[in-house]
């Protein structure tokens, strides 16, 4: 009998592929995402997985820096 091929995962270690995270994207940039998907061979996931990796920081710093700020405006005011 035939032993049963173990399904390839892509995905490193650790990710919690049991808990995805769904986001909605309008067709043209859905589109944009197949297409950058295509070009790597990789799945639509991985690739929206490599951009959300490349921007999480910079959006953290601006979140957090505006937060700050509104904080020190706030602290400073009264």
């Amino acid at each position: 009998m035939p032993l049963k091929k173990a399904p390839t995962t892509r995905s490193p270690r650790g990710v919690l592929s049991s808990k995805p995270v769904y986001m909605r994207l309008m067709p043209d940039e859905r589109h944009m995402l197949e297409q950058l998907a295509g070009v790597q061979n990789r799945s639509t996931s991985s690739v929206a997985r490599l951009i959300y990796l490349e921007g999480v920081e910079q959006y953290r710093a601006k979140v957090i820096g505006s937060t700050a700020q509104l904080h020190a405006n706030t602290v400073a005011g009264h």
